[in-house]
């Protein structure tokens, strides 16, 4: 048996997300458990801007990622994991650290600030999934730096940050179910 995780991006867990994790759920046939930044509390943002600067507020990715690991050490069975932008980027940040072995699978939507963290060599098997381009940085050039080590996989879409979070302005109905079908058939 595996476990299955969402971790979610700034929006923090939303009506949005919840639809997606029982999409996963009823496909996989299996439980999928969220972990967001806010402690499981729906926070109504009015926009990405006020969510990125209640993120921020917050403590960002760092401390995302402390809730992250221990959330993910908690986790007794092989898990699977499947991330978006800044649940991503945590994540990312954990990737070398021996108390998450039971890691087995992992997709990471646009995690663009994977490239903070470029000198980590994760334990476990990441793909990470990236946008056409991004504005702060080079896609392409991230990639070429990641796809060196072992573990990593990168793949490439037409897609912008944020395509399959329907809070996002960048959501795309098309790539959402695409990538669905994608996440329930591996």
């Amino acid at each position: 048996m595996t476990n299955t995780i969402v971790i979610t991006d700034i929006f923090g867990k939303s009506p949005a997300l919840e639809k997606l994790s029982t999409k996963l759920q009823n496909n996989l046939s299996k439980q999928v458990k969220i972990i967001d930044p806010y402690d499981g509390k729906f926070i109504a943002f009015s926009d990405e801007k006020q969510a990125y600067q209640h993120f921020t507020q917050s403590g960002g990715v760092e401390a995302f990622a402390k809730v992250l690991l221990k959330a993910l050490t908690k986790e007794q069975l092989p898990t699977r994991i499947i991330a978006f932008s800044v649940g991503a980027s945590a994540l990312w940040s954990l990737s070398e650290n021996e108390q998450l072995i039971h890691i087995k699978q992992t997709t990471c939507f646009y995690g663009s600030q994977i490239r903070y963290y470029q000198d980590i060599n994760p334990i476990f098997p990441i793909e990470l999934i990236f946008p056409a381009h991004e504005v702060h940085f080079d896609v392409d050039e991230l990639q070429k730096v990641l796809v060196q080590k072992e573990r990593v996989t990168t793949k490439n879409t037409e897609f912008l940050h944020g395509f399959m979070n329907e809070l996002s302005t960048n959501f795309n109905i098309d790539a959402y179910q695409e990538y669905l079908d994608y996440l329930t058939s591996t």
